[in-house]
């Protein structure tokens, strides 16, 4: 049985949960970024299963549930499960910046996930609310091109994944960039 929380220390130094993650099947745009947040700054050994959306979280034990109705890490009181995670781990104050402007990307995309499911006919622009980032398009049109497209709850995660990585180095790339343009040589 794998344990719920077991930690591990990186080669840096930081100190990590590493195990097994429980969510619901038919990974979707919250699971996808809860998924990467957790590989990425949380557990970078995590692995992930699938359960359907009825079980019960408190009957999971061979991993931490998240997105079950009724758990710790779901969507209730006005936040969504990656916004717990990101306030339980304080993700968003032990990381650099760019990470706080993915999510701010990231919920532009979220307002308008259903309309882009549900409603091809309506074009993405139109989906997304007035006040989106401009790059919440691209990213909702991709996280819904691997919705569509692909069957599989791991690789929709592990797509998931590069497209979140390449938004965030590119944010990174792009604030170094600007930062050293302003020193002056």
């Amino acid at each position: 049985m794998i344990q719920r929380e077991t930690r591990s220390e990186t080669a840096h130094g930081e100190d990590h949960i590493v195990g097994h993650w429980v969510t619901v099947k038919d990974a979707a745009n919250t699971r996808m970024i809860t998924g990467w947040l957790i590989k990425k700054f949380i557990d970078p050994q995590a692995t992930f299963s699938f359960m359907p959306k009825e079980t019960d979280p408190d009957t999971i034990k061979n991993g931490t549930p998240f997105h079950f109705p009724g758990g710790e890490f779901s969507t209730h009181d006005g936040k969504i499960t990656y916004q717990r995670f990101i306030e339980k781990y304080q993700l968003i104050e032990k990381n650099p910046p760019a990470l706080a402007e993915v999510v701010r990307i990231y919920h532009g995309s979220n307002q308008a996930w259903r309309t882009a499911i549900d409603k091809p006919e309506i074009s993405i622009k139109d989906a997304l609310p007035p006040d989106a980032p401009t790059e919440s398009g691209g990213l909702l049109l991709a996280l819904v091109g691997i919705r569509l497209a692909e069957k599989d709850d791991n690789e929709r995660l592990r797509k998931a994944y590069v497209i979140f990585d390449a938004l965030y180095d590119g944010i990174m790339a792009r604030t170094a960039a600007a930062a050293k343009a302003k020193v002056p040589a």
